[in-house]
């Protein structure tokens, strides 16, 4: 089958944010007393649509933790600290778009952050134009790991999932991808993927040039 459309991540993906956040989920909690919150806890909120990810504490945590004060803290925290640092990129994220950029490809972004704040970092970082289409997983019904976000995608674009490529780095954007039908590769970030997550993939890769090479063959 002859692809059509490549459809990729943002945080952990293209910028090296994702860590950035793990660091400041855990750092929010403290701060707001929360010294039950985890590492793990902050693993399982890469990419997690909000909704989702405080359905998920309330179970586990009841009424001992603000998920929306703990998120909205984070967030604080993480943009001022970008503010200091800068956007920084994942190896290799320009010289991928670039030679996306030479294919026939329609390159498309699928972010679970707002698009605020999506436009904002991809202007930052000079990768804006590289997009024919950007998608905030916030302008649809729900969010990562859910499919409506590369459902959508494709809607925008007017390509069947089957056409395309998902580029994701973790578990809740892989679910997101493989549950909507994209031919999906995985570039880690912070964890490996395990077993029953690699059974769904297309691809695994070990950085965005890697996926260059899975595409072409």
């Amino acid at each position: 089958m002859k692809f059509k459309a490549i459809l990729i991540d943002m945080d952990g993906t293209l910028t090296d944010t994702e860590s950035i956040y793990q660091v400041n989920w855990v750092k929010a909690a403290r701060e707001l007393g929360y010294d039950f919150f985890t590492r793990e806890d902050a693993l399982f909120l890469r990419s997690a649509w909000a909704p989702y990810a405080e359905e998920h504490f309330r179970e586990k945590y009841g009424d001992k933790m603000d998920y929306d004060k703990l998120r909205c803290l984070c967030n604080d925290i993480t943009a001022e600290e970008l503010k200091q640092i800068g956007v920084p990129l994942k190896p290799y994220a320009k010289e991928f778009l670039e030679a996306l950029k030479k294919t026939d490809l329609k390159i498309v972004l699928v972010s679970s952050t707002r698009m605020e704040n999506v436009i904002k970092r991809l202007k930052e970082t000079e990768l804006y134009d590289y997009f024919e289409e950007i998608i905030s997983a916030y302008t649809t019904k729900r969010g990562k790991p859910f499919p409506e976000p590369y459902l959508y995608a494709c809607e925008v674009i007017g390509v069947d999932p089957k056409e395309t490529i998902a580029v994701e780095d973790s578990p809740n954007g892989v679910m997101s991808a493989v549950s909507a039908g994209c031919n999906t590769i995985m570039v880690p970030d912070i964890t490996e993927a395990d077993d029953e997550l690699k059974a769904g993939l297309f691809g695994y890769a070990k950085d965005l040039m890697e996926v260059l090479d899975i595409i072409e063959q």
